[in-house]
């Protein structure tokens, strides 16, 4: 009997206590219902608006593009523009010139009327017959030149000279070198020059000693005189007790100078026995022996004869093309001749 008397007073407790449970499970759906009601309210809300901001960022770029197409057909229609008025320009200046020509041709013809007015009836038929021969002599020359043309569109059959030279190669052996400009081969006495330098260059080092760069000249030697440059340069080095600093004397560059525009001879005559050329190549083998050229644009045909004769006589020959006004020189951070 007490049993049960418990079990019925605790039956009441635990209702109350389900019925809050599933009160506050329906306020959380309706609260969740509430909330996902609102979130879409407020995403159509703001869909329009971002349209509405997209479309406004696209017609703010088809503006600025539109106005981009719009200055350039602008500054293509001021070059038009431009173009126009300079042709109109042209135009307007050439017929004032025609007109001009047309008011002195008119007034010369006036006064040749008025000569020929002056004279009698013999010197009238003189006058007549010398107008009429300039102008034969006139359409003569129209025609000649007429001939002419005709005979200059007509292919020429052209003869190539070919010489059968080797391919280009390196100098390393015995080189003698020859100045040609203006027509005139001259001899350069390059390995007494280079030779002077090697002796002179050790005697002026001391000189480098307060100076970065000195310049001396040599000569003149056989009608050259050699102007050189020497600098002191420094250079960093790695030794046993750390980096040090290494003082060298190198040859910045040097250039011959003619002391006489008058040196040289004909190259018709360098073959010529008791010329220069003639000499100097009877004194060395052609086969150990090559010819370097000096050459300025002034002699340029020449030296296509001079090279043909070399050729004909064994050397090999080495060009050096100078431009006008650019004296013989060399340096270290130069190039060997390539022979052929």
């Amino acid at each position: 009997m007490r049993r049960r008397k418990s079990q019925s007073v605790e039956a009441p407790g635990q209702d109350s206590f389900l019925d809050i449970v599933a009160n506050l499970v329906g306020i959380l759906i309706i609260l969740v219902m509430v909330i996902g009601v609102r979130a879409k309210d407020a995403m159509l809300e703001a869909a329009p608006i971002a349209a509405k901001e997209e479309a406004t960022a696209q017609a703010e770029v088809e503006v600025v593009s539109a106005r981009n197409i719009a200055r350039a057909v602008e500054q293509d229609i001021q070059q038009l523009t431009s173009k126009i008025n300079q042709e109109d320009f042209e135009v307007e200046y050439r017929r004032k010139e025609r007109d001009k020509y047309q008011l002195l041709l008119a007034t010369a013809e006036e006064v040749l009327a008025a000569k020929r007015g002056e004279l009698d009836s013999e010197k009238q038929r003189e006058f007549d017959a010398q107008r009429e021969l300039m102008a034969a002599r006139a359409e003569l020359s129209g025609l000649e030149s007429s001939v002419q043309v005709a005979e200059g569109s007509i292919p020429k059959t052209s003869i190539i000279e070919h010489l059968p030279t080797p391919m280009a190669k390196t100098v390393f052996g015995k080189e003698i070198h020859f100045q040609l400009s203006d027509g005139k081969i001259t001899y350069v006495p390059w390995d007494k020059l280079v030779g002077k330098l090697q002796d002179e260059a050790r005697q002026k080092m001391w000189r480098l000693k307060n100076e970065s760069q000195i310049t001396e000249t040599i000569g003149p030697i056989g009608g050259f005189l050699m102007r050189y440059q020497l600098k002191r340069t420094q250079q960093t080095v790695t030794t046993r007790v750390g980096t040090a600093i290494q003082q060298r004397v190198e040859l910045d560059n040097f250039v011959l100078l003619p002391v006489d525009d008058t040196l040289g001879e004909p190259v018709a005559d360098g073959f010529l026995e008791g010329s220069k050329l003639h000499s100097v190549l009877a004194s060395n083998n052609p086969d150990k022996t090559t010819i370097t050229i000096w050459t300025y644009p002034n002699s340029f045909n020449e030296f296509r004869q001079l090279k043909q004769e070399l050729f004909s006589r064994g050397y090999l020959t080495a060009s050096r093309p100078m431009p006008e006004g650019t004296p013989i020189g060399g340096s270290p951070r130069g190039t060997r001749s390539a022979a052929q």
